[in-house]
This record gives structure tokens, C-alpha cells and sequence, in this order.
């Protein structure tokens, strides 16, 4: 008999509550009777539902590729990235995924068996669910949502400042011990409304001198590196 990956989820199994959803409306659906009277309605309710969970499980996904990245293991900041990629991407970013459901509602449920088959039960040999979650997700990418080069969606989405600001303080907190410096640099993050000093600051944590950053918060000097960054910026726009 095949495991229940509710049962799974239930014995406190690590897998994502949005797979775990889309199981129980895979379940759901799977419990209607057939020529019910209301069993369109209630098709129509769970396709609904399952899309959601599909396009959350997505963005799910994206983020543990950013954690992984930057050996991020900490469970709010993880979740800080997850709640800013739902800001990141609109319903516009969906928009061809929603329109390929809507002639053919049926694809978001194999989407979603696709997803539940590999994540909550290990795969079946010999066919594509049993395929590791990096190889499963980015083909889902290119195939349903048209994003051929997920390394380029990764970037765009590591360029966004809050973003950068949580993989920063990350990185201050194991690299630095100290909290004066730590809280110093924090209250620039949160003064930076054009949010170009968290781009500068990774910049400097990731050269190969692994006290510039430190160097230039004490010197100051980075005041005068952020000035010549907004010139740059500037003149890039036009203004």
C-alpha cells in the first residue's frame, strides 16, 4: 500500500505545507462521487485552490534555492524570503500559467500529483516523479510558467533590496562578532530607502578581503563608496 503523505505530514515529516495541502485537495477530489450535484462546483473550488498552491509552492521553492545559496538555516529568515517573494511577484508574473489552466483545468491536478508523487512519496521508479526536487522544479518552471533560465530568475530576484538586506544581516550575524557594528550597519539598512547600501555592503562581505567591510564601517569610507554608487545609478537611469 502507498504511504499516506497526510499520515507523513502528521508524524511531523519535513515537507511543505503547501504539499501537504495540495495532497488533501488531491484527496478531496479523488472523494467525490461521481454525477454528485455538486461535484463541478466543488472541482471548480479545488482546481482553485490548487493553483494558489502550485504558484506558493513555486516561490517555496525559489527560496530554499536562495537559503541553500547562502547556507541560510534560520527558520524566520527563510520565511522573511518566502513572505517577500509573494510580494515580488504579482499576479502578472502568473498570468500565463492562470490562462493555460483556464483552457485546461486539468493540468494544474496532474501538476499537482506531479509535485505530491516526488515531494510526500519518494518518486516511483522509472517514471519523472521520481525525479529530485531540483531537477522537478526548474522543468516545471520552463514547461508551465516560460522560465527557461531559472539562474537568471534567481538573480533578478537576489537583486531585490529586501531581499538582499535578510541574506546580509545573515551573513553579519556568523561572520562578525560584534554588536555594536551589527546594530550600526542595521540602522543604514533601515535609513536606506534607495536601498543601495545593502548592495553595497554584500559587496564588500563577498570580496576576497574579509575585513573590508569591517574597515570601511569604521573609517567611514563607505559613505563616499555610496555616494560614487548613486552617481553610477543615476547615470544609468538618465537623470
Amino acid at each position: 500500500m502507498a504511504p499516506n503523505p497526510l499520515q507523513e505530514d502528521q508524524d511531523n515529516q519535513p515537507h511543505s505545507p503547501y504539499t501537504v495541502a495540495m495532497a488533501r485537495c488531491l484527496q478531496k477530489l479523488e472523494g467525490l462521487a461521481e454525477g454528485a450535484a455538486d461535484e463541478a462546483a466543488v472541482e471548480k473550488v479545488v482546481v482553485h485552490t490548487l493553483i494558489n498552491l502550485v504558484q506558493g509552492r513555486m516561490l517555496e521553492y525559489l527560496a530554499d534555492r536562495i537559503c541553500r545559496e547562502y547556507d541560510i538555516s534560520d527558520p524566520a529568515s527563510r520565511q522573511s524570503i518566502v513572505g517577500e517573494l509573494l510580494q515580488i511577484f504579482s499576479d502578472e508574473f502568473f498570468a500565463l500559467f492562470r490562462t493555460k489552466v483556464e483552457q485546461k483545468p486539468n493540468m494544474v491536478i496532474k501538476l499537482a500529483r506531479r509535485i505530491t508523487r516526488t515531494e510526500l512519496r519518494g518518486g516511483e521508479s522509472g517514471s519523472d516523479s521520481s525525479l529530485p526536487t531540483d531537477r522537478l522544479f526548474p522543468a516545471i518552471f520552463r514547461k508551465y510558467f516560460e522560465y527557461s533560465n531559472l539562474a537568471l530568475l534567481l538573480q533578478m530576484v537576489e537583486s531585490d533590496t529586501e531581499i538582499q538586506k535578510i541574506i546580509l544581516l545573515h551573513m553579519l550575524k556568523r561572520r562578525l562578532d560584534d554588536a555594536r557594528l551589527i546594530g550600526q550597519i542595521t540602522e543604514v539598512l533601515d535609513g536606506d530607502a534607495e536601498g543601495i547600501a545593502s548592495n553595497l555592503f554584500l559587496g564588500y562581505l563577498q570580496s576576497d578581503d574579509p575585513h573590508l567591510l569591517v574597515d570601511k564601517i569604521n573609517s567611514g569610507n563607505w559613505k563616499e563608496d555610496m555616494r560614487a554608487m548613486k552617481s553610477r545609478m543615476a547615470l544609468l537611469r538618465g537623470d
